[in-house]
């Protein structure tokens, strides 16, 4: 129970971390540039009101349907799965965090507040919260792959045993 506290803590904190910093965005018409460096990023406002990569465009309501369906399931997940390890825990915590963020923005705002653009390539304009599923997805693809993604049985650390 006390990781799971932990976990909402940490995931209420991600997420508000990225609503305070959209909230300032919001604050500007869209396209306006907040930060520029040369080449390289600029920060600017944009709303998404599809998925990643905007697939699904102007359908909102199904993909906020979607995706309080899928925090949900992941929330229920991190909280019957016991063994997770440190790691694992980290992981899903970010992307339970980083979803809410743009849950938020789906259900208050009619679509995702966006705000960092790359320069030097191609791609789509994004946030925190995308920053924090992205890499919580990259991490937990690999420890599935190298069978991090839970203690063995009978070495649960930093439990209160």
């Amino acid at each position: 129970m006390r990781n799971m506290k932990k976990t909402a803590l940490w995931a209420a904190l991600i997420a508000g971390c990225d609503q305070v910093i959209k909230a300032v965005i919001r604050r500007a018409p869209q396209g306006h540039v907040f930060f520029r460096l040369d080449g390289v990023v600029e920060f600017t406002h944009s709303t998404n009101t599809g998925a990643a990569f905007s697939m699904l465009s102007g359908r909102t309501a199904l993909i906020t349907a979607l995706s309080a369906l899928l925090l949900s399931a992941l929330v229920i997940f991190v909280h019957r799965t016991m063994r997770l390890t440190r790691g694992a825990r980290a992981a899903l915590t970010c992307l339970i965090g980083g979803g809410v963020g743009n849950l938020i923005d789906r259900l208050f705002f009619a679509g995702v507040t966006d705000y960092i653009r790359i320069l030097f390539f191609r791609f789509p304009v994004f946030n925190l919260a995308d920053i924090m599923i992205t890499l919580s997805i990259a991490a937990l693809v690999v420890l599935l792959f190298t069978g991090r993604m839970e203690e063995p049985v009978g070495e649960r650390h930093g439990s209160d045993h």
